[in-house]
């Protein structure tokens, strides 16, 4: 590595699609493909906050926009989130691998990320 990632640990939610018997996905009552969340311990990561979107008020933040790097490997994907300090946040975008300058190795991944609508439920989705 050329650097070490960081101390942050974070809760990489995964989110992997729901099939029948004959391999499609199964659906809700509203035509969205339904996922079972597995919550993975991430350590050695770094996570910050860049932007926050206040719409309300001058005091009230309604989204937060932050980036993330995560060790190699890290199984991250578009439809993942991340918990960082209480906060969910999800993947905005595909997770982009940076090689190391000097070997061309994976050094880490990075992500950029916006909070969910409900960031304090850790259950919530932000859709659209």
């Amino acid at each position: 590595m050329v650097f070490a990632l960081g101390t942050h640990t974070l809760v990489l939610h995964r989110r992997i699609p729901v099939v029948d018997a004959t391999g499609r996905p199964v659906l809700d009552a509203y035509g969205r493909e339904q996922v079972t969340d597995i919550a993975v311990t991430v350590a050695g990561c770094d996570f910050e906050v860049t932007a926050s979107l206040e719409t309300e008020s001058a005091v009230t933040i309604t989204r937060l926009d932050g980036r993330g790097m995560l060790p190699p490997g890290t199984p991250v994907d578009y439809l993942s989130a991340v918990t960082w300090q209480g906060i969910k946040f999800e993947v905005h975008g595909p997770p982009r691998p940076v090689p190391a300058i000097r070997t061309g190795a994976i050094d880490h991944i990075a992500v950029t990320a916006r909070s969910s609508l409900d960031s304090t439920n850790p259950a919530s989705r932000e859709e659209g």
